[in-house]
């Protein structure tokens, strides 16, 4: 059985709203929105695979952050990589910053 399929709207401006974005159609141009950050929801759901801990989402660095296992995990095309090998571990001045502590002092040698 064959079935109507609905036309999109606004075909009269060029452009077709999509549950994905806006795409205009007219000169050849994509505009997806896929620079967006991600949901709110998906990162309240989101949790450490290893510590099971609450997770901070850097947007200027494009990552999820776990104070508990000292992990940041990469955030590609809005698909956080969740996996402890895909991990970079945090430094002491990027644990600071998130933590909004000083870092410790240097070691002194000897």
């Amino acid at each position: 059985m064959l079935m109507k399929m609905k036309t999109p709207l606004n075909t009269n401006s060029g452009r077709v709203n999509t549950n994905r974005g806006q795409v205009n159609i007219n000169r050849g141009q994509v505009n997806t929105n896929a620079d967006r950050a991600i949901s709110a929801q998906l990162l309240s759901l989101l949790v450490c695979p290893l510590t099971l801990s609450g997770l901070i989402y850097d947007k200027e660095r494009d990552q999820l952050v776990s104070l508990q296992a000292g992990l940041s995990y990469p955030i590609k095309g809005q698909v956080p990589i969740m996996l402890e090998e895909a991990g970079e571990p945090l430094t002491d001045g990027a644990r600071a910053h998130y933590t909004k502590t000083p870092p410790p002092p240097p070691k002194k040698e000897g």
